[in-house]
């Protein structure tokens, strides 16, 4: 068994158990690991300790019923085993930095510490061979652009962490300011795709984000537009049974797949750092799928 495949098994557990009580002792019986080598194995592929993984995982199963449900904080915290209700918040606000009293009163999106699917970054497949976990399937392949495509939309300067970052998405407040505009952005096409993309900003630390809509080369006052030359690309087309999981759990194991695994194992480099992630929105409703478009060095 490989070292992950037993790490696999203890996560598996946790979300199986997330409401009992579980001890260190107790995973590294069910990983076939003495409790050293399974702490420290732990800690190397899920990137936080057993404790703060099974915290993190709680509080993400809690998370959904103060919005869906009228249960008392209190009552929640129990179920998911916080002994009280200030543990409780104490550890959703060291987790997304706001408390779920105001997360309940709010209409935030926050994003959680996923269960990661270990297979994901150890399955190497070759190009043009479809990948099935975790609920999604995903392939790799090259892509041409033959025509200049342009997007038009709406874009605003964030911090890097924010990216990938656990906690308050900010992100979403673009995509709602561009449905809430696109109406009245004249040179959007009908049967275009919607892109968001992230670039390099001037100021250290920052990056650009931008989200719109396939447009003709015209352009519009008051409107950010973008364009990607013509040329080939390596892209991950990535689909899941719905839109929901599709951008908050698959979005992100996508991501770290074909950047982290695929590309470097591939020994693809990126043409241009400046434009590096371009993610098209291909479908929304029936069968959604993402493509995440990068250029390579020739």
């Amino acid at each position: 068994m490989h070292a992950w495949e037993a790490i696999q098994k203890s996560v598996d557990y946790v979300e199986e158990h997330i409401k009992e009580e579980l001890a260190i002792e107790e995973l590294a019986q069910v990983s076939y690991l003495s409790l050293y080598y399974f702490q420290k194995l732990f800690s190397r592929l899920i990137g936080k300790t057993v404790n703060e993984y099974i915290k993190a995982r709680r509080v993400a199963n809690a998370k959904p019923l103060l919005r869906s449900t009228d249960q008392r904080i209190a009552d929640i915290a129990f179920e998911y085993g916080f002994n009280s209700h200030e543990t409780f918040t104490k550890a959703f606000k060291e987790i997304y930095g706001v408390t779920p009293e105001a997360y309940r009163k709010s209409k935030l999106l926050l994003t959680d510490f996923l269960k990661p699917d270990l297979s994901i970054y150890y399955t190497l497949v070759d190009e043009g061979v479809p990948l099935m976990v975790d609920d999604m399937v995903l392939e790799v392949n090259q892509l041409t652009i033959k025509e200049t495509e342009y997007y038009t939309g709406v874009s605003k300067q964030i911090d890097s962490s924010e990216m990938n970052g656990v906690g308050v998405n900010t992100l979403i407040d673009l995509w709602d300011e561009f449905h809430e505009k696109k109406e009245t952005i004249p040179n959007l096409l009908k049967e275009g795709v919607a892109i968001d993309y992230f670039t390099t900003a001037e100021t250290p630390g920052k990056v650009l984000y931008f989200v719109g809509g396939s447009s003709d080369d015209s352009q519009v006052e008051g409107f950010k537009q973008i364009k990607l030359d013509p040329g080939a690309f390596y892209v991950c087309t990535f689909e899941a049974e719905n839109f929901t999981y599709l951008v908050e759990d698959a979005l992100y194991k996508a991501n770290n797949y074909f950047f982290e695994t695929w590309l470097k194992r591939h020994g693809v480099e990126m043409e241009n750092m400046a434009h590096f992630l371009i993610q098209k929105y291909v479908n929304v409703t029936d069968d959604p799928k993402i493509e995440i478009w990068i250029k390579p060095i020739k």
